[in-house]
């Protein structure tokens, strides 16, 4: 069943309590305590009304990155009325393109609610832009058509462009890709893929020229168990609007695909093996009884299912999900939350769906998940150092106007969750977006940035507000944008002076200075990065073991012997090795290089025989850098120690109860 008004219920609530705030009515109201701002540009004739007469309705988030080759990241934005613009770093407006004539649709009748990614797609060291349209209104009362588009880095569409998705139920109009693509290389080319999902119920995986990739759109996971419904071939059972995460959770050197959805599953009213799924809650008006909830999907770069995926949830899945290695194994793990539509929908309006999810990747629950929140939770999670442990936190926002965050073994940080207030104090917003992680004070951890209605709300690791929430007599910043702000604010260094500053849009572009921030930011903008992969990239790590290698030579013997030491890059950079031994002492490898994940090992041997004892034999020095600079773990002193005996090996069994 297709959930388009899902999503519209979203816009219309927080657009409701936007314009029920007591707005500051005159730009003037700057000298009175609101930040200044170092730029705005009017997007209002990029823009179309929406239903309460105004042209706030922005839900596309803005992208920093530098796409003219002036070394400062510009501001690439989207807007609901099709046009995609892009901002220089100063506020200039390099340029706008309507979208709509590619689409085959009338000028200005193009929408855009998803969020615009941006890379080298090509390989020809220019960025390009990618990004899904059409309308979330349901039925086609104009000839509207949803796909994806790529356009270049000067605005030209590039040619094979747009890719038009299916026009599902044959109403006449192409299915609209909510969804924001993902960029990222899935075959091991020099090109970047592009990844998203669409109301037409497909997975798509496409080429620079827009060709797709083999395996995609991939089948419906319940096609094994019901092989003879031709609806799930090539297709899942229900719409898409969550968007793709990237990355290689299994260290193959592939990145994987994580999407939620809204397919449910089936009890086994509909035969087959249910695998212990029942359906708990009433269906909505039209539904059907025995089938429900959502699903987290996890596909390989050739469109298989990860084993353990997909995982299925009593609540749509709405959220786009979040990848980071929290829990320090190498490996990173995927948090998503849920969506709305069982909730609003069900007459038993059911609360499994106030809730976020992690699993590892090979589908298996973190230890203290799932956690349990207030409200529904639509929105995606952030992931970052807020709290200042060895781990990164896991934070996302709710219905119930809450900020939640959580440690990695699924326990509140102190503090949380807390409920940001707006400039003259308000509170009620339904978080249906995500949040923005930066360095916001310059203490070296994050803070949180938040859309809270009509302004930023900034909160540190410890749930205290930053921002202003007694305006006109607030002694802390007001981020003041003076329009509903329905979408994520986005943070970076635009204006090359080694600290961060704020962009936010509605239909005008704002940016902040943030005067005491640091120049770091863990989740600067949806999604994480321009690309959108929504993966925390950690640096660069090395790890060796044993820590101190121990060499036994027995008496007599012919040859030295000899030890791995075991070497592996913990991080998602590129790093190079080097190994310096003591005197005495060779090795198999002196140096090399690791990608992500990456493991080798080098053996070690002394020179020559010894006689009976035990000898010191110095310690190996062993150094390695990314991008010219020293990783973690490194440099590291590894003893080595000779024992030169009667040795005998001893082998005990292992007994289990």
């Amino acid at each position: 069943m297709r959930r388009v008004r899902t999503a519209l219920l979203i816009v219309v609530i927080l657009f409701g309590v936007a314009a029920a705030a007591a707005p500051l009515h005159s730009e003037t109201t700057a000298v009175l305590g609101l930040a200044p701002r170092i730029w705005e540009v009017d997007l209002s004739a990029f823009s179309q009304t929406c239903s309460n007469g105004v042209k706030d309705c922005q839900e596309s988030s803005p992208a920093l990155v530098d796409v003219n080759a002036d070394g400062y990241p510009d501001v690439v934005a989207a807007t609901n009325k099709g046009y995609v613009v892009a901002v220089r770093h100063d506020g200039v407006i390099l340029w706008a393109v309507d979208t709509a004539a590619a689409f085959g649709m009338n000028a200005g009748t193009q929408s855009i609610s998803a969020s615009p990614a941006v890379g080298d797609i090509d390989g020809d060291g220019w960025p390009e832009i990618v990004v899904g349209g059409g309308h979330t209104n349901d039925g086609c009362s104009f000839a509207h058509h949803g796909g994806v588009i790529v356009l270049e880095h000067n605005g030209s569409i590039r040619p094979g462009w747009p890719r038009l998705s299916v026009d599902q139920n044959g109403d006449g109009c192409r299915d609209t890709v909510y969804s924001s693509p993902a960029l990222g290389n899935l075959d091991s080319d020099a090109a970047l893929e592009i990844v998203v999902g669409s109301f037409d119920k497909r997975i798509y995986a496409w080429n620079p020229d827009g060709s797709l990739l083999p395996g995609f759109p991939p089948d419906s996971y319940h096609r094994s168990r019901f092989p003879t419904w031709p609806d799930l071939v090539g297709r899942l059972t229900d719409t898409i609007w969550s968007s793709p995460a990237l990355a290689d959770v299994d260290r193959n050197g592939q990145l994987d695909i994580f999407v939620g959805s809204d397919e449910g599953s089936y009890d086994s009213r509909f035969g087959g093996d249910a695998q212990s799924w029942t359906c708990p809650y009433a269906a909505p008006p039209g539904g059907l009884a025995g089938y429900c909830g959502g699903s987290l999907y996890g596909l390989t770069a050739g469109g298989d299912y990860l084993p353990g995926f997909p995982r299925y949830v009593l609540e749509t899945v709405q959220s786009s999900p979040a990848v980071a290695d929290v829990n320090g194994d190498g490996y990173p793990e995927i948090f998503v939350a849920t969506g709305t539509y069982y909730y609003n929908h069900s007459p038993s309006h059911p609360t499994d769906g106030f809730a976020v999810h992690a699993w590892d990747r090979h589908g298996n629950q973190l230890p203290g998940w799932p956690v349990s929140v207030g409200g529904a939770v639509p929105g995606s999670p952030a992931v970052g150092n807020i709290a200042g442990s060895a781990a990164p936190e896991i934070i996302i926002p709710a219905f119930d106007s809450k900020i939640y965050a959580f440690f990695a073994n699924g326990q509140p940080v102190p503090g949380f969750p807390m409920t940001p207030r707006r400039e003259q104090g308000q509170t009620g917003v339904q978080f249906a977006d995500s949040v923005v992680l930066a360095d916001y004070d310059g203490d070296g951890l994050m803070e949180i940035f938040i859309n809270n209605s009509w302004s930023v709300t900034v909160v540190d690791g410890g749930g205290q507000q930053l921002t202003g929430d007694n305006f006109p007599h607030n002694t802390l910043p007001i981020y003041y944008a003076f329009g509903s702000l329905l979408n994520n604010p986005a943070v970076g260094d635009i204006d090359g002076d080694g600290r961060l500053e704020l962009v936010v849009q509605n239909s005008k572009l704002y940016a902040f200075d943030l005067p005491q921030a640091a120049g770091k930011a863990d989740w600067p903008m949806f999604k994480q990065n321009p690309q959108r992969t929504a993966t925390l990239q950690r640096p660069a790590h090395i790890s060796f073991t044993p820590s101190a290698v121990h060499l036994f030579q027995q008496v007599g013997a012919a040859a030295p012997p000899a030890h791995n030491l075991s070497l592996q890059n913990l991080g998602d950079e590129h790093l190079t090795w080097q190994a310096a031994p003591p005197p005495a002492v060779n090795l198999s490898h002196t140096n090399g290089a690791l990608p992500p994940g990456g493991a080798t090992a080098t053996t070690i041997a002394p020179e020559q025989l010894y006689t009976e004892g035990i000898f010191s034999l110095g310690s190996l020095y062993l150094t390695a850098t990314a991008n010219g600079h020293p990783v973690a773990g490194s440099p590291s002193l590894v003893p080595i120690t000779l024992i030169v005996g009667d040795i005998h090996h001893v082998y005990t069994p292992i007994l289990s109860r």
